[in-house]
């Protein structure tokens, strides 16, 4: 039932995509209050459900634009409920609006694969990862994914090589002007510090591991058929899914070296995964089997919830 109505790009499955966001962003909600609960507290919420909700519509630009699934909308499903797993993802903003401005970027980048505009492509996208980073330093890491797809896609011109720098550098360079202009230079240079931690205790912790543990099961189910069935396709799917390698593994290393480790920084994760596992059930021919994942995320949730 959940597969069948999701295997569709409808109208209709969006207000439950929204629905469904709301729901889980209520719950987190209700899990991450300490002060207690008011209607000025709902009233400050509620305005971040724009946002939230602007996220379902960019996600579903970004993947049906560069075809990085059938027509359907489980990318975006699975997307919403792994933000589930790990509620803090809302509420560490840092963290939430660098993934907000990263889509940004992930929409150029993707769409290297055409040769319109590629040098607009590229300087954009590394203008977007920059001002993702202000928000969290470690999005520099993104720069890579750039490089990444205009080697794949072909497009190793020289000058191609100094445009992610200058893009990454124009809105760093704007920010010092203004807090130059403002004499608060000491809140601009503490953007700048590099701290990681490669201690993973936090996630021992059950709300962390068993969600972890299920997503690396799956992850690694997943990674090996849909993997040689792009590499069977034509070079455009072949040349989108290495790049969404990639992507995964750029955004492992953020989370190996996040210096604080709450869970939110799994975010990072939710979009290629969410790619990777759509195109996962995509390729089963049992229907029962399509319905038994998407069932095991709805249960994960519940359970990630409630520990």
């Amino acid at each position: 039932m959940i597969a069948n109505f999701f295997s569709k790009t409808k109208p209709i499955n969006f207000l439950v995509l929204s629905a469904i966001m709301i729901i889980v962003y209520i719950i987190g909600l209700g899990n991450n209050l300490t002060g207690g609960f008011s209607l000025v507290i709902l009233l400050k919420k509620s305005v971040f459900t724009l946002p939230i909700i602007l996220l379902i519509f960019i996600l579903n630009f970004i993947i049906r634009k560069n075809l990085l699934t059938e027509d359907n909308t489980y990318a975006i499903l699975l997307y919403i409920l792994m933000l589930g797993f790990f509620p803090n993802s809302f509420f560490n903003k840092n963290i939430f609006f660098s993934n907000f401005i990263l889509l940004f970027a992930f929409r150029r980048i993707y769409s290297l694969r055409s040769d319109i505009e590629t040098k607009k492509k590229i300087f954009d996208s590394a203008f977007w990862i920059g001002i993702a980073s202000m928000f969290y330093i470690w999005s520099f890491i993104y720069i890579f994914l750039i490089y990444g797809a205009f080697w794949i896609f072909r497009k190793r011109n020289w000058k191609n090589i100094f445009l992610p720098i200058i893009g990454f550098i124009t809105p760093v360079f704007l920010l010092f002007v203004y807090q130059l202009l403002v004499e608060d230079l000491n809140k601009f240079y503490g953007l700048w510090v590099f701290e990681y931690n490669l201690s993973f205790h936090s996630y021992i912790k059950m709300e962390f591991f068993l969600p972890i543990i299920f997503l690396l099961i799956l992850g690694a189910i997943s990674i090996f058929p849909t993997t040689k069935k792009s590499l069977l396709s034509k070079i455009d799917i072949k040349s989108n899914w290495t790049i969404l390698m990639i992507h995964i593994s750029l955004s492992f290393l953020i989370v190996i070296i996040a210096p604080i480790k709450n869970g939110s920084e799994f975010l990072f994760f939710f979009f290629p995964l969410g790619i990777l596992f759509a195109n996962y059930l995509q390729i089963i021919q049992r229907y029962w089997v399509k319905e038994l994942i998407l069932y095991l995320f709805l249960t994960m949730l519940i359970i990630a919830n409630v520990i």
